[in-house]
């Protein structure tokens, strides 16, 4: 009886594929590794492996990358009230014609106050989230960086009375996102 040595082989090789072979097995493991980090972003690498079926520097690599392609960040997470910053306000700008819209970006971005700073399309250029610790303190930051600035034309200013979600947990399950594939390393 003759007896097929590759046959053996390829079964052999088939059970030994690396699970993270595929850009999609890769897509899962990023998105489970996140979920996990997003429910505790100090749990450890060997609890998440063990939770995920694969190796502790598995999990270590793929944190780093994740983090190096600026996918995640790992950060602790200050609660402005913690720190006096009880009031909330939205500001909306509209950049004057002819001022240099990066140079007002890079103004108000450097402000501590300003947590959120976007570019707009519509009525308004940009569109500022800040914190402060009273109603005069959010007067006195717009007097030193909004009124009077000739770069800045005109300003709609919002009080926040309450803020009823602000998540910045994402649910990646069922989702392809680019940032998540990562690259396959052998």
């Amino acid at each position: 009886m003759a007896v097929r040595r590759g046959a053996s082989r390829d079964a052999r090789d088939k059970q030994q594929t690396n699970p993270l072979d595929s850009a999609g097995d890769v897509y899962a493991l990023n998105s489970q590794i996140i979920a996990l980090l997003q429910q505790d972003g100090r749990m450890p690498y060997s609890t998440i492996a063990t939770a995920l079926g694969v190796s502790e520097g598995t999990v270590r690599n793929r944190v780093r990358q994740l983090i190096d392609e600026n996918v995640i960040t790992i950060q602790a997470e200050a609660m402005p009230e913690a720190f006096g910053y009880n009031f909330n306000a939205q500001t909306f700008i509209k950049v004057a014609g002819g001022a240099d819209i990066d140079a007002v970006i890079a103004r108000l971005a450097a402000v501590p106050e300003v947590f959120y700073l976007t570019s707009t399309l519509g009525r308004f250029d940009l569109g500022m989230a800040t914190y402060h610790q009273s109603h005069e303190h959010y007067r006195t930051f717009l007097a030193a960086h909004c009124y009077g600035q000739p770069d800045i034309a005109l300003i709609e200013t919002c009080m926040v009375l309450k803020v009823h979600k602000m998540k910045l947990q994402w649910n990646l399950e069922g989702e392809r996102r680019p940032g998540l594939r990562g690259k396959v390393h052998s």
